[in-house]
């Protein structure tokens, strides 16, 4: 089996080390850009149910010294008074064996593109695709250079906007809708007034300030809903952002207001440096035609809050490499027909998990904006009244217990915790 992977993003990496795992090593992986290990973007979470797969991968060591596992989450007002400050991380490791952690994006990107054997003979650069063709016997990708690729398979892992969805995928296919809200990232040194292995976030009306510490750094995003004659997506320029950031600088983003965002702006990293974007959410209707087959941002995409964008990206990787694996076990070369059963099994698998994950982080970024009273409600009193035991006991454990990993390759190191996994 051919496979062909259009993205060397988070899902196009994973997607190719979880294939060598599977021994399956004929795939390539098509980038756009010319380097595919430049460095961009923020910060990643890592939950437990992905420590696992990482441990699959061969990469758990790798990536636990990177950074230092998580412990409190932090709620403050727009005055610095603490809404709540509770042992969230500590009970998610307790339940199941492994921390969660942050990473810088480019740090976690660098370890899947070294680690990745023989890289430069799959990961292939500039290569833009710009067509794509089936039928009942391959797929064939044309790029913008003249190249052609055929294979077996096409694996769209390009994102939200990707290439892949609109150029093989017919209406009433479309983009994911934008989203109200938007959000500037970045990093500087982590502060003094700011605990470490931390997350702080500060609440106000339609906006929230983030701020997720490991022991050296402070990565933020802050999130505000955008004023309703500017929905739509939108880019934003250096202008656009000084421009946001004058209008915010003087927000508390740390108990007794002991530091405030203007402090984190004016400390920023630049390598790499801040950005902003739009949010968008939602989840493609179908995920596959023909020989063709959506995972992580191209098939579902969420707002970042909750962190399980990455997450979720990374399980759909491992639901569709399973499918593969049983698949060319049986035949070397599937038919469409045998094909998109598989790829009907890895949807209907997915879809009802990331629907229930992705319809709660898009109502917590709205809870944490107080855009209603019953999100204030929430946050400052019913929150603390029931407490992080509850929450992550009865609402969150079951839900990260139930998830799925390779079925074909042991763990390394499956550390007990109080919650039973369900694949084991």
């Amino acid at each position: 089996m051919r496979v062909i992977i259009v993205g060397s993003g988070l899902s196009g990496l994973i997607m190719g080390h979880c294939l060598l795992q599977a021994g399956i090593d004929d795939f390539i992986i098509l980038e756009r850009r010319s380097n595919p290990a430049e460095r961009s973007g923020s910060v990643i979470g890592a939950f437990p149910q992905t420590f696992r797969i990482f441990d699959q991968l061969g990469l758990l060591h790798d990536f636990q010294k990177l950074s230092q596992p998580l412990h409190h989450w932090i709620h403050l007002d727009s005055q610095g008074r603490t809404i709540y400050d509770g042992e969230f991380f500590d009970l998610l490791e307790t339940n199941h064996g492994h921390p969660s952690m942050l990473f810088m994006r480019c740090n976690l990107m660098e370890v899947l593109y070294s680690r990745l054997p023989n890289r430069e003979r799959y990961i292939l650069p500039n290569k833009k695709v710009t067509g794509v063709e089936q039928d009942g016997s391959s797929v064939t990708v044309t790029c913008a250079d003249g190249s052609v690729f055929t294979g077996d398979v096409l694996v769209g892992c390009d994102g939200v906007h990707s290439v892949v969805q609109r150029t093989v995928f017919p209406p009433p296919s479309k983009p994911f809708p934008v989203s109200e809200y938007r959000g500037l990232f970045g990093s500087s040194p982590r502060p003094d007034g700011i605990a470490p292995c931390s997350i702080t976030e500060t609440h106000n009306n339609d906006i929230v300030f983030m701020i997720l510490c490991t022991q050296d750094t402070a990565f933020w995003l802050v999130t505000d809903r955008k004023d309703k004659g500017a929905l739509g997506r939108q880019r934003y320029s250096p202008e656009d952002i000084q421009a946001f950031v004058d209008k915010h600088e003087s927000h508390s983003v740390a108990p007794g207001k002991k530091v405030t965002f203007g402090d984190l702006w004016r400390t920023r990293n630049m390598d790499p440096g801040p950005g902003m974007y739009d949010y968008h959410e939602g989840i493609a209707e179908r995920w596959y035609n023909g020989r063709v087959v959506l995972v992580g941002d191209a098939a579902h995409k969420m707002t970042p809050n909750l962190g399980q964008g990455g997450n979720n990206s990374i399980e759909s990787v491992a639901s569709l490499v399973n499918q593969l694996n049983a698949l060319v076990k049986k035949t070397p070369h599937p038919t469409v027909a045998e094909l998109e059963e598989a790829f009907r099994r890895y949807q209907k698998e997915r879809e009802g998990r990331v629907k229930l994950i992705g319809g709660l982080t898009g109502r917590y970024t709205r809870w944490t904006s107080w855009r209603s009273w019953f999100g204030r409600f929430a946050q400052c009193w019913l929150w603390p009244l029931v407490g992080d035991r509850f929450i992550v006991n009865r609402l969150l454990s079951p839900m990260i217990s139930e998830c799925i990993k390779l079925d074909f390759v042991g763990e390394n190191d499956l550390p007990k915790g109080k919650v039973p996994w369900k694949h084991l």
